[in-house]
């Protein structure tokens, strides 16, 4: 396995590097990726990627590897920031045409590439935001949201005990002009 500790490039082609048994790993800035800062409390950090690019005996060009990120998010229940390391491990089987990929076979997570080179940023990129939870939230232990909880319950006595003080009704003077007769 050649190309240890190089650079990353921007582009690949699967297939040639797969020809070869490349190896890449490096890291790439969080602020290349877009779509990912997005959703996002931030885009500082880096992502840490250590890939293989291989032929497998069916035939396959395939994408093994692992990213590593520490990513800040949003805790839904408390508001408040959260610290989300990702750590995955993938795998990606890449097919020229979708003839191709119905061909494949079964338990291959298939990726289709019309047109090389393709940007290594978005491969990875995806496979960040497929491990993203859709509702981010501290572990209970971690969450604030007792705090949160707690701010809402005295908003609500405050609620509470405006509504029980007595309103002065501006109709009560009509009623003292009233005369019986």
């Amino acid at each position: 396995m050649s190309g240890q500790h190089q650079r990353l490039p921007l582009e690949v082609d699967p297939f040639r590097l797969a020809t070869r048994e490349e190896h890449l790993q490096g890291t790439i800035p969080l602020k290349q990726m877009k779509r990912l800062t997005s959703a996002l409390l931030n885009d500082e950090g880096d992502v840490f990627i250590d890939v293989g690019f291989s032929v497998d005996i069916n035939h396959v060009v395939l994408l093994t590897g692992q990213i590593k990120a520490d990513t800040k998010l949003i805790c839904q229940r408390c508001m408040e920031e959260m610290q989300l390391p990702i750590e995955i491990d993938f795998q990606l089987a890449f097919a020229k045409s979708e003839a191709e990929m119905e061909r494949l076979p079964e338990g291959y997570e298939a990726t289709l590439v019309e047109d090389t080179p393709i940007m290594l940023s978005d491969i990875i990129e995806d496979e960040i935001l497929l491990a993203l939870p859709t509702i981010p939230k501290h572990q209970d232990e971690n969450c604030h949201s007792d705090k949160l909880a707690e701010s809402w319950n005295k908003q609500q006595d405050i609620e509470t005990n405006t509504e029980n003080v007595k309103q002065d009704n501006p109709f009560d003077i009509l009623a003292s002009l009233k005369t019986d007769k």
